[in-house]
């Protein structure tokens, strides 16, 4: 059994069919913290009460860690994500050591206890005298826990801003609920969380008169390209929640695309769903929230909110 065997089995656990079966614990989720939100008196930040828990929930979901462990969960991702962020080796290699040892016993449960989740999938898909198999899930796991955390939360953090600053939007997303799918999309494409990544040239390529030579590393960056007027016309600066047009590049393309996209749309159009309708006139104050350190994620490591008439 070869790498790709796994990856692909595991790729059909993250098709929009499978995914919508997470969306009543989503949602159920969601309305709790926003309850959290209401008995602050409607004033928190929404990054920490929300934003930020709220991924890392759907995560370990996936991945199948037991309620009475979620806590320690958060905090390993957590703590990951702003060491990698930061370009704090140590800080990572400490959580990420506390991370694996804690899914090596995961592994070992899941072998006597199989459950509806990836862990399990993994496990009965290597055979347990593959002496890479534990690598190998621990693999998926971490890719897991760095992808799929502060995307997602760069983009609502993102989302919360934009409809603040178009009121007028909001308002047709209030009076038209089924137009949430494609303002996610073109929320995904203005706010780009994955702002570039880098990629090695396999060919030599010409592009604009200049030859990349292969085996050179390139920056794609997703941020302008989402933002290209070549692309997305004379409007390519603007939240338009009815665009139709190219497909952004927020997941990237081809063989690179995001695992965990149909996850990441899903979570988010359920997110905004259940804020909008708590909080039609919330409020957040982009001036005063700050940005997590690093340079290829783009998102809020705080962001105040204010709930407004609802």
């Amino acid at each position: 059994m070869t790498l790709a065997d796994p990856s692909r089995t595991l790729r059909r656990g993250y098709t929009p069919r499978r995914v919508a079966a997470i969306e009543p614990d989503v949602r159920s989720f969601v309305r709790a913290r926003l309850d959290r939100v209401a008995d602050l008196g409607g004033s928190c930040d929404i990054v920490a009460e929300l934003f930020r828990p709220l991924p890392s929930f759907v995560v370990g979901r996936y991945l199948g860690v037991p309620e009475q462990d979620r806590a320690r969960f958060d905090g390993w991702t957590h703590a990951i994500v702003e060491a990698n962020a930061l370009g704090d080796p140590l800080t990572a290699a400490e959580a990420a050591t506390g991370l694996f040892g804690y899914f090596a016993e995961l592994v070992e449960r899941r072998r006597a206890e199989p459950a509806d989740d990836t862990v399990s999938d993994l496990v009965g898909l290597l055979p347990a005298d593959d002496g890479t198999a534990l690598l190998r899930i621990l693999g998926f796991a971490f890719t897991m826990v760095a992808g799929g955390n502060d995307t997602t939360t760069g983009l609502l953090g993102g989302a919360a801003e934009l409809l603040t600053a178009h009121p007028g939007r909001r308002r047709t997303l209030l009076d038209t609920p089924a137009l949430l799918p494609s303002a996610v999309e073109e929320l995904l494409r203005l706010t780009s969380p994955v702002q570039c990544l880098a990629r090695t040239v396999t060919a030599d390529t010409t592009l604009h008169g200049r030859t990349v030579p292969a085996g050179r590393k390139v920056l794609l960056h997703y941020g302008a390209a989402n933002r290209d007027p070549r692309a997305f016309g004379p409007t390519a600066d603007r939240l338009d929640i009815t665009r139709t047009g190219p497909q952004h590049l927020a997941f990237t393309h081809g063989p690179h695309h995001c695992l965990g996209a149909a996850a990441a749309r899903l979570v988010s159009r359920t997110a905004l769903e259940e804020l909008l309708a708590r909080f039609p006139d919330f409020e957040v104050d982009a001036a005063g929230g700050t940005f997590a350190g690093g340079h290829y994620v783009r998102r809020y490591a705080s962001l105040p909110f204010a709930a407004g008439r609802g």
